[in-house]
């Protein structure tokens, strides 16, 4: 799945509420007692100035392996707290940390209420980062911290994962482990059913096929795409990607660079927690995303995604959909557009695929296919966003046909698969 063309809409309720709330306290434990009163408290200039110190302690304590030092700079009369950064601090070792470091804005919001008595301050900070490999510049997340005044000084007193779309941060959370390759990192969770090395040795097969099936594409990019596999539980998944009654396995997006770099840090293929690790064991998940980070840019959903299902392994059927036959061959014949990109779910999928699989299969091949990726952009109208409204024109210049030649081409090849 790209989120450069439409997040779709997928995962379990049930247990992204029990994610929610796992990734507030990360390690887990007892639940808190209810926190004591704090008084509201107006920062100065010197408290924003202490907390840019006390967070420049930290990011050094990380990159240097100082653990006494990193939890230092958190309160010590809470145990979970400290549980949870002692485990943050573990996966940051465990990570080719370039560089570390931490922003504090001088606007502060409503602190979360904690556990201890202090006075409570929570200004905007934000954390910036740098993985050898897996970024080209350093990236920024944003955080939720509160420090609390103890012993006449600041301590972070609540640490949470921040409401962002783009959050890429698989060392926050659970035990993690993390294994290396060139332009690539990968991260596993510690107890997972794949091991971050064996991972890497089927990423780098993957990716090396993918690649070279898709180097005629143009990306308008140069050089290799750093790349982030995040197999974790942890992380804050973009937008409501993993929300829904389906589950996605796994999702791919870029992250902005931050400094004097612009345009791209690298790309991120994010695992879906409750797709039991999928990306990790199952191949065609992977050669799916792989296809994302490699494949056609400037193209509609249903090119990028049904290419990606293609190059996955489904040959005569429809990979992992629900759907039977007959549901699909009942199905309105339209091929769907940006804008109502997963209104239906796996059958937006299914179609996506099967109209790539007869343009390939039955209309010139794989490289012709991709002459009509490159070629797309030229054929959209002018002043729209939904890049679907260019696929008649792209259809008719690259392949001579119309849209619902298109369309009685993807039934028909609906029509092939096997019955019940």
């Amino acid at each position: 799945m790209d989120l450069r063309a439409r997040a779709a809409t997928l995962a379990v309720l049930a247990f992204l509420a029990f994610l929610t709330a796992g990734c507030a306290d990360l390690p887990g434990g007892a639940s808190p007692s209810p926190a004591p009163s704090h008084p509201p408290y107006d920062p100065t200039p010197a408290d924003y100035k202490a907390v840019e110190d006390l967070l420049a302690q930290r990011a050094t304590a990380a990159l240097e392996g100082d653990e006494a030092a990193f939890l230092a700079t958190v309160d010590p009369r809470d145990q979970k707290l400290v549980d949870q950064q002692q485990t943050i601090f573990t996966n940051l070792q465990h990570l080719p940390m370039k560089s570390l470091a931490y922003e504090v804005k001088s606007l502060d919001h409503t602190p979360d209420e904690v556990r201890n008595h202090g006075v409570l301050f929570a200004p905007l900070v934000t954390e910036v980062a740098q993985l050898e490999e897996a970024h080209r510049a350093p990236v920024a997340n944003a955080t939720d911290m509160t420090f609390v005044r103890h012993d006449g000084g600041w301590v972070i007193g609540r640490d949470r994962p921040a409401p962002e779309d783009r959050y890429s941060r698989p060392w926050f959370g659970g035990p993690v482990e993390a294994a290396t390759g060139r332009s690539v990192v990968v991260v596993t969770e510690r107890d997972g059913p794949t091991s971050a090395a064996e991972l890497l040795d089927r990423i780098s097969a993957a990716r090396a096929e993918i690649k070279e099936t898709l180097e005629p594409v143009w990306r308008g990019e140069q050089g290799e795409e750093p790349l982030l596999i995040d197999a974790t539980y942890n992380g804050q998944p973009p937008g409501d990607t993993f929300e829904g009654d389906d589950g996605a396995a796994a999702v791919t997006y870029w992250v902005d660079a931050t400094g004097f770099m612009s345009g791209f840090a690298g790309a991120v293929v994010k695992d879906n927690p409750v797709a039991t690790n999928r990306l990790a064991t199952d191949g065609r998940t992977l050669r799916h995303e792989l296809s994302h980070v490699y494949g056609p840019a400037l193209v509609p959903t249903w090119v990028n995604e049904g290419l990606a299902e293609y190059l996955s392994g489904c040959e005569s059927n429809v990979c992992d959909e629900d759907e039977q036959r007959d549901e699909l061959l009942a199905h309105e014949r339209a091929i769907p557009g940006d804008e109502e990109w997963g209104e239906d779910g796996s059958i937006d999928y299914a179609v996506s695929h099967a109209a790539v699989s007869w343009l390939i299969d039955e209309n010139g091949g794989l490289d012709d296919f991709l002459e009509f990726c490159n070629d797309f952009y030229l054929h959209l109208p002018s002043g729209t966003d939904d890049f679907h409204d260019g696929t008649g024109k792209a259809l008719r210049e690259s392949y001579g046909i119309t849209e619902k030649q298109l369309v009685d081409g993807t039934w028909s090849w609906f029509e092939r698969l096997p019955s019940d």
